[in-house]
């Protein structure tokens, strides 16, 4: 099968082996996956001596499967493979399992080949009323999803969000669901115009005048940011943490002790709460697609991809 691997120095489409499923695993054809922004970090160097086949959102169609069932059946999978034994895994909190690989991230080959297995606790159907243009943006909608699951945000919360990336468009939709005072604060203002369009209220940087909110999610990926989203955060409100920063950042961590500040991390989230979000509002995430290549031509999917401002770029197998 063609594979696109990369072998810590060189991004390669090549033929390897299809591979095959053990006892607990599906076989999955791959049939869209989405690029994103942390393939080209890992591409970069963000996860050291990475060597294997890349990419983490995606669906396909089950070919091999013990459950029966399951064959024929457009689904997506849950990223993180966790241990099952652990403390966290007891707890239901596989996504911090110490023993876990992560697909196309960590100790596992991902999504950009036409072949995968996954362990069948980490399939998820998708209902056929989710178009395939919205289905293949459940992996980092989930990550969106995660944000309401940490914080409970109520419909007289004022809200900011920081960031117009690919990330903050879906956590926009996903905080705008809540019934919040949002506002969105970014750079590119066609970016912004995509969300005017359904009704959540943007500025420009560049507009902005500073104010304080009882909850600020910082999404830009841009370490300057942080500081802007503490300043903006109210004494005893919440700041969640959606950003890593390259190098990291020098923090003074007064205004938070001053301001009693409820700082929160969060990273992946659960792909159920991502397919019930995208059955109960049906958002339009279309218009996130910038482009679309068939998988033989992946090499010059990722450079667009790389390219500035470009939102979703798409392989197709």
């Amino acid at each position: 099968m063609k594979a696109l691997t990369f072998d810590g120095k060189e991004l390669k489409l090549t033929e390897i082996p299809k591979p095959v499923p053990t006892e607990n695993e599906v076989l999955i054809k791959v049939a869209k996956a989405g690029i994103c922004n942390t393939d080209h970090e890992i591409i970069k160097g963000y996860i050291p001596n990475f060597n294997g086949i890349l990419g983490h959102e995606f669906f396909g169609y089950v070919k091999e499967a013990q459950d029966k069932n399951l064959i024929g059946k457009r689904v997506s999978g849950e990223i993180n493979l966790a241990c099952g034994t652990c403390e966290f895994c007891e707890k239901g909190l596989g996504r911090h399992c110490p023993n876990r690989s992560v697909f196309g991230i960590i100790n596992r080959n991902g999504a950009f080949s036409e072949y995968v297995t996954l362990p069948k606790e980490n399939v998820i159907e998708i209902p056929s009323e989710i178009p395939d243009e919205r289905a293949v943006f459940i992996e980092p909608l989930a990550a969106a999803c995660e944000i309401l699951e940490q914080v409970k945000i109520l419909p007289n919360h004022e809200v900011l969000l920081i960031g117009d990336g690919k990330l903050a468009l879906l956590i926009a939709r996903v905080l705008h669901s809540t019934g919040c005072k949002l506002k969105v604060l970014g750079k590119h203002q066609d970016k912004l115009e995509t969300l005017g369009e359904v009704g959540i209220s943007t500025v420009l940087l560049e507009n902005f005048t500073p104010k304080t909110f009882d909850v600020v999610v910082e999404a830009s990926g841009n370490s300057t940011a942080f500081e802007l989203g503490l300043s903006c955060t109210k004494p005893r409100g919440t700041f969640v943490l959606k950003s890593t920063y390259a190098g990291g950042i020098n923090f003074n961590p007064a205004l938070v002790v001053v301001n009693e500040i409820t700082m929160i991390g969060s990273r992946c989230g659960r792909f159920e709460d991502a397919v019930k979000f995208l059955q109960n509002h049906k958002p339009t995430l279309e218009k996130m697609i910038h482009s679309e290549f068939e998988f033989s031509k992946a090499l010059e999917a990722f450079e667009n991809s790389a390219q500035r401002n470009t939102l979703k770029v798409i392989l197709n197998f």
